[in-house]
């Protein structure tokens, strides 16, 4: 099951570009994909993984999902100051926010499945990957081309993998508690992902 979860967030990831085109000429299909995954994955986190966590780590599980849902917003206005100065820092601090991201992701799908490790957290992480790679195509695309893009979809995909190969030498000896505030953080990045799909609010076009 984690490989088959790792299997379906690459392709998700690497989704991005064909539904970017496939978006651009049919919107109501786009809107019929955010609210499957806006309603799929917050009911997996919200039913599922918070209640995990929570008997994990208590109240530390709310903060935790609070910074995972507030956290990335510094990534998304990188990306928009990015895409449009064309800053470079922004945009390389932005990626590697993103890579880094992936990682995490990398890290929970490797260690679904088991007690401490609810199969409801790598389903979201699978899922919420569609949005995520669709809006890192969408917000730079008209900037800067294919080709950064297409290496921020690769690098992050590469960094996807990494976490879960090192997934075991890196909760190796963690305290539970400590894994399941490491489970609400990155539910609450997830649902950041899906109650912000930057693409469900911008209408523009490559120029």
């Amino acid at each position: 099951m984690n490989l088959l979860l790792l299997l379906a967030t690459l392709a998700a990831l690497l989704s991005g570009p064909l539904l970017y085109a496939v978006a651009r000429r049919r919107p109501r299909l786009l809107r019929a994909m955010d609210a499957f995954v806006l309603v799929s994955v917050t009911g997996l986190v919200l039913l599922d993984v918070l209640p995990e966590t929570w008997e994990r780590s208590g109240a530390w599980s709310l903060l935790f999902i609070g910074l995972g849902l507030l956290g990335p917003t510094a990534l998304e206005h990188l990306l928009t100051r990015a895409r449009r100065e064309a800053h470079l820092a922004a945009l390389a601090l932005a990626i590697f926010g993103l890579v880094l991201h992936s990682f995490g992701d990398g890290v929970v799908l490797s260690a679904t499945g088991g007690g401490a490790h609810p199969l409801a957290l790598g389903l979201a992480v699978a899922i919420h990957s569609v949005p995520v790679g669709l809006a890192t195509w969408w917000l730079m695309v008209p900037v800067f081309g294919r080709g950064l893009p297409a290496f921020t979809l690769a690098a992050m995909c590469a960094s996807t993998v990494a976490g879960f190969i090192f997934a075991v030498e890196l909760s190796a000896g963690i305290d539970a508690r400590v894994w399941a505030a490491f489970q609400a953080l990155v539910a609450g990045s997830i649902l950041h992902v899906v109650f912000g799909r930057p693409h469900a609010h911008r209408h523009d076009h490559p120029h």
